[in-house]
């Protein structure tokens, strides 16, 4: 059973006429994008092919759910975009799929999930976890790209199907036709996507990635109803207005500024309420949520739609080790080329430690360790609960790939947080047309020294849309920066943020320090340091466990968790 609005788009539901295949959601067939859209998947054709061949000949944000055969079970993909969050629940009897499990829900299914502990003490140190793994008993989380299987008996472990060789293997070759067909494949995947709404939202930022979007919307030859919202944070770095201006007024559609205050911001207008399956980690500023809503509302938007996950695709990854990518596609021929100064610049780094690293890499290949995670302020309990920390399942196969080129799949896996429940999400359909899967295939079809040639950041991506780009926008090197505003916030809900941590179920059972969360909270803390920056993240963690049972105990040693 499908619960939603008949008429929401991204509720639709198609089947094969033998009943062997559902699609659930927005599916686009892949073969027919061009610039002017693409047409809808149709499942009788899909229904034959193989599990990656299904997720390879359709595309947009849909799970599918699939039968094998009389009597062997079922198959339950989720698109790589990952559009479509997607839920597996063990019951009495029954297994339930769902974009999420909220109370009704769960009592009208007779399920009562526990909190896994190991799970939760393994997402403290990586908070991104819960996008690819339930930190509830009896719950699976189903990752974009992957597939997993119910025999009757049990779900079975996820499989990933995406990305294939295809995708991970190396060196890219150098295609002088991939530039532009990344342009018509953004322009066509972004028009595809709006296609399903008459009126469309838009969060313009004034920076490159939600311009882009703009362009691919208002120059359809047939554009629908656009309105953009601007945020405009009064605190260094993260005023953008003049820019998205002018964004705006090159297409002429209307935009409203809504200026956002940190003194009004209360993380506790997110935090003190029923909580979904996972943490909330995307959309923890009340301010942007409501005011994202509410323009969406005033104008009878049905989407909103953002430039998430361009930073990713377009490469923005200040790191020498792009120069270390393009010497492994050339050979000692990179030693004399452009791109290990431009590298230098990007990295504010000497080109001495760039020709280092190249070097390095001709005798032993580089692998770029694991993002450090800031544990200042993580309980003991949680690293002897944590075990091996575990990667995104996108990454299993990256082992052979170059290392720019292996951050850059890494940080789009991290962007699937994008898809994580928000208060935007519950109201209207939230899209992310940028991380659509033939996007970021055409992304990961160019070299990353091709995606940051020169000394700016994303320049190709510039250059391939300059003719929709203000002056403002085309020429700019830095990034809007909204650091110092949510530093501002913290501040201003210490009291609530140290109440509600201090006192907390987390510190209580030794996953969080609280000696170190103290500390992140200090004055000197917030203002020299960057302790804080996962403060929030850990308060939603908070508000999370007590929401779904993990209780104070009066014996140290033990947790005590409740189902819910």
């Amino acid at each position: 059973m499908v619960f939603g609005e008949a008429d929401a788009p991204r509720w639709s539901v198609d089947g094969d006429r033998e009943g062997t295949l559902a699609l659930i959601g927005t599916a686009f067939d892949t073969a027919s994008l061009g610039e002017a859209g693409a047409a809808g998947a149709q499942p009788d054709g899909l229904a034959g092919m193989t599990d990656l061949g299904l997720l390879r000949a359709a595309w947009g944000g849909f799970v599918a759910i699939r039968r094998r055969g009389r009597g062997s079970g079922w198959t339950f993909l989720r698109e790589p975009g990952g559009t479509a969050p997607t839920l597996i629940a063990e019951g009495a009897g029954l297994v339930l799929l769902a974009p999420s499990l909220p109370r009704w829900l769960r009592e009208a299914a007779g399920i009562a999930p526990r909190i896994d502990m190991p799970m939760l003490a393994r997402a403290l140190f990586n908070p991104l976890l819960p996008t690819w793994r339930s930190l509830l008993q009896g719950v699976h989380q189903l990752p974009a790209g992957c597939a997993i299987d119910w025999d009757g008996h049990g779900i079975g472990a996820a499989r990933t199907l995406w990305p294939g060789h295809e995708v991970l293997s190396d060196p890219v070759p150098e295609d002088p036709t991939a530039p532009a067909h990344l342009r018509s494949t953004v322009i066509g995947c972004v028009r595809a996507l709006a296609a399903r709404h008459q009126r469309v939202t838009l969060e313009l930022s004034g920076g490159l990635d939600s311009a882009i979007v703009l362009g691919a919307l208002a120059s359809a030859p047939e554009p629908i109803d656009i309105s953009c919202v601007n945020f405009a944070v009064a605190h260094a770095g993260g005023d953008e207005r003049s820019e998205a201006r002018a964004v705006a007024d090159r297409w002429g559609v209307r935009m409203i500024e809504v200026a956002a205050d940190a003194r009004e911001l209360r993380f506790e207008d997110l935090l003190l309420g029923e909580q979904p399956v996972e943490p909330v980690l995307f959309g923890l500023d009340p301010i942007l949520e409501r005011a994202s809503v509410g323009v969406a509302q005033a104008f009878d938007s049905h989407s909103i739609f953002t430039g998430q996950g361009g930073d990713a695709i377009f490469c923005n990854l200040p790191t020498p080790l792009v120069a270390v990518d393009h010497a492994r596609a050339m050979g000692w021929r990179a030693f004399g080329s452009r791109v290990a100064y431009d590298a230098a610049m990007r990295a504010h780094c000497s080109i001495w430690r760039v020709h280092a690293l190249m070097l390095v890499d001709r005798f032993a290949p580089l692998r770029p360790p694991p993002q450090s995670l800031p544990g200042m302020q993580l309980g003991a309990r949680a690293a002897a609960l944590a075990g091996p920390l575990s990667r995104h399942p996108w990454l299993a196969g990256d082992a052979g790939m170059a290392p720019a080129r292996r951050m850059q799949l890494g940080a789009i896996a991290n962007c699937q947080h994008f898809h994580s429940p928000t208060w935007r999400s519950g109201a209207a359909a939230l899209v992310h047309p940028l991380l659509a899967r033939p996007i970021v295939e055409a992304c990961l079809a160019i070299p990353t020294y091709r995606l940051a040639q020169g000394s700016g950041n994303r320049a190709l991506a510039r250059q391939l849309f300059a003719d929709w780009l203000p002056e403002c926008v085309r020429t700019r090197r830095d990034k809007g920066d909204a650091t110092n505003y949510y530093r501002r916030a913290v501040a201003e809900n210490v009291p609530f943020l140290r109440e509600l941590l201090l006192d907390g179920v987390l510190v209580a059972h030794g996953l969080l320090d609280g000696a170190g969360i103290d500390t992140a909270l200090s004055d000197a803390s917030l203002i020299w340091s960057y302790e804080s920056r996962l403060i929030v993240a850990y308060a939603s963690f908070e508000a999370w466990a007590r929401y779904w049972g993990l209780e104070r105990s009066g014996d140290s040693g033990a947790f005590r968790v409740r189902s819910i």
